[in-house]
């Protein structure tokens, strides 16, 4: 390759990495802006399987290659001797393992950019050598690291002084993105800095190697494996943006003057153009104008069906689809931009499981990627009943299913001490049967075994102690409901709160059921929720966690009232307002009311027994009902043996 060529190349990929860099400062240092008034991973080797990036090619062939690959081995000016000197012997290493040329470009761009191909025996804390190698993590002795062979073989994964990942471990590599397998391998803090030496890399290759293709120096994914099969539409979940492209700024449930109720989304950091593909399969909904600024010119969503799990991508700087349009998981939907209320380079990502708009129904798009990624999911659930969709001719959605009209409900809450004995909790669970509630929930139930929480005639559902594990906080709300009279169509768990530095138990949950009513006259949601402890005397940012956390209770209570009533019961840990006001600013009565959700105490007043919900005397214990369609009519509290009272309460249905 020319001088002039390489030259040429360092400048622009010089203005490409300092362009990078920024980037990465700006989104790593700075909460990214959006949404002021709306708004197992797919294994490796999945994603390499995918291989789309636009359609095309994984990586692209860059240019000063020539048709046949071969280049003199003069034309690698621009380097020193000893960058030479090692690029050879990692080259060498490479095709003595066996190793394909590409990896020999993945090594390359690696070592460029690590240590701009000079054996240092300094670096970040201990890091030291070609790849900046650490023995603390594993990686060799430093006499085993500062050997220019020994590290390489390191890199490549065919060392026998060290057994860490390398990249010949890592399933599908030949399939990914040079800054993805180099990332899968080195784990560094910047994940996307390797692109900017791919083209120099392949250059170097073909300087240094006889026998390169110019196909040789490339991934070797194609569009063949891009095509997209429509058929049903049931594909595995994977991440919006491929593994090793952006980084997550974990801010779901942010709040503050950002946002006009809480970070609805995640923020994934990535540069401008980075490719964004759809989660799961769908039809593409574009939506423009209106109160869609924050996003841009656009919102994109990826809809199942009507009524069913959609999720939202934002700030994107162009789209690769239409309205109406079905994708498949991993389809390229669209680029990474920073169009609306933004700061920087980012994907805003929502999701919705039940298809709801603004502060209704999300959940953690971090966490949902992480229950769900790998396993397929179909398009709508039409089977299970799912609100909202059901079959009416030849593909055609359903109207909704009617809600629940005219009955009168009864639901009680009922927060039975984790530490009592299993006789004297279910001489507990027999006194709130006692009261014939048509739904029942429980708190505290972390303990209990399903014996212990099973009653003749009540079904229930809580969080699966296989999934979150044995004693969980997911396991603590409980919803049981009569099974002459209703039928359980749906059902979930979100989180509302996680941990705060140095206090135990703030993973905190919300259990929901939809249920359908056996003769046929609608449907009605029940959430139970035992919400964090004492936040009132911690310091500021539990208040701020548990307002994140009402404020997904809110949107959850809101998002399932598009398919009839919603009844929200639990320990809310923040007193009821006896005196009027909104009570804790930190609470949940102002966000609830917001989301259309009342109080029986609002409504009725103190109960006959008196306001107190626990033995200390606070109103603690919530029940709650959609202000448009349930009405309370009368409320009660009675003893227990545990420290909270049982709380009851009859609701009056209305038509919506």
């Amino acid at each position: 390759m020319p001088a002039m060529l390489i030259a040429k190349a360092r400048l622009i990929w010089g203005l490409v990495a300092a362009a990078a860099t920024l980037v990465l400062v700006i989104t790593g240092a700075l909460v990214i802006l959006i949404g002021g008034l709306a708004s197992t991973e797919q294994s490796n080797q999945d994603q390499a399987e995918s291989g789309c990036i636009g359609g095309t090619n994984a990586i692209p062939t860059g240019g000063g290659v020539g048709v046949d690959g071969e280049e003199a081995e003069g034309s690698v000016s621009g380097f020193t001797t000893e960058q030479v000197q090692n690029a050879r012997t990692i080259v060498a290493v490479g095709k003595q393992a066996g190793v394909p040329a590409y990896g020999w470009v993945i090594a390359l761009a690696t070592a460029m950019q690590e240590s701009t191909l000079r054996n240092v025996n300094y670096g970040d804390r201990d890091s030291v050598g070609l790849f900046q190698q650490r023995p603390i993590s594993g990686w060799g002795s430093v006499a085993d690291i500062m050997n220019p062979v020994k590290s390489a073989q390191a890199f490549y994964g065919v060392a026998a002084h060290t057994g860490n990942t390398g990249l010949l471990d890592i399933a599908g590599w030949r399939k990914m993105q040079v800054t993805a397998a180099a990332q899968a391998v080195q784990r560094s803090a910047f994940p996307l800095a390797y692109a900017q030496h791919e083209d120099e890399a392949r250059a170097l290759v073909a300087a240094l190697a006889d026998g390169v293709s110019a196909a040789d120096l490339t991934a070797t994914a194609t569009d063949v494996s891009c095509t997209i099969g429509m058929a049903g539409i049931s594909t595995s979940v994977v991440r919006p943006i491929q593994a090793g492209l952006a980084l997550d700024n974990n801010n779901y449930g942010n709040s503050g003057s950002n946002w006009a109720n809480m970070h609805t989304g995640n923020d994934y950091s990535s540069p401008c153009g980075t490719p964004v593909q759809a989660a799961h399969g769908g039809t593409v909904v574009i939506e423009s104008g209106g109160g869609w600024g924050w996003s841009g010119r656009w919102l994109l969503k990826v809809q199942t069906a009507p009524g069913n799990l959609t999720t939202w991508y934002g700030h994107m700087q162009s789209l690769s689809v239409s309205p109406g349009q079905r994708v498949k998981a991993g389809q390229v939907i669209g680029q990474v931009g920073s169009e609306g209320n933004s700061t920087g380079c980012h994907l805003h990502f929502e999701v919705h499981p039940h298809g709801g708009g603004y502060l209704q129904d999300q959940v953690d798009p971090a966490a949902w990627l992480t229950k769900n990624i790998g396993k397929t999911l179909e398009a709508t659930k039409q089977v299970a009943g799912l609100p909202g969709v059901g079959p009416r001719g030849a593909g055609q959605p359903a109207a909704a299913p009617a809600a629940v009209s005219g009955p009168q409900v009864r639901i009680a809450q009922a927060n039975i001490k984790v530490s009592m004995s299993r006789s004297r909790y279910r001489s507990d669970l027999a006194k709130v049967m006692k009261h014939g509630p048509d739904f029942v929930s429980l708190n505290e139930a972390q303990s209990r075994s399903v014996s212990d929480i099973s009653v003749r005639g009540y079904g229930s559902y809580r969080a699966s102690a296989d999934e979150y594990g044995a004693r969980s906080q997911a396991l603590s709300p409980v919803v049981m409901w009569r099974t002459d009279r209703w039928v359980a169509v749906d059902k979930g768990v979100v989180q509302l709160t996680k941990p705060v530095t140095g206090v135990k138990n703030d993973n905190r949950y919300a259990t929901w059921v939809v249920l359908a009513s056996s003769d046929g006259s609608g449907r009605i949601s029940v959430i139970s929720t035992h919400a964090m402890t004492s936040p009132a005397r911690s310091p500021q940012a539990r208040k701020n966690e548990a307002q994140r956390g009402f404020a997904k209770l809110a949107g959850l209570a809101q998002g399932l009232q598009k398919y009839g009533p919603v009844l929200v019961a639990g320990d809310l840990n923040s007193p009821y307002p006896r005196g009027g006001g909104d009570g804790d600013p930190w609470g949940p009565k102002p966000l609830m009311t917001k989301a259309g959700m009342t109080s029986s105490f609002e409504t009725l007043g103190a109960p006959p027994q008196g306001w107190a919900t626990h033995d200390g005397g606070g109103t603690i214990d919530w029940l709650l009902g959609s202000s448009a369609t349930a009405s309370s009519t009368r409320h009660a509290t009675f003893r227990l043996e545990s420290d909270h009272h049982g709380l009851v309460a009859d609701y009056k249905i209305r038509g919506q």
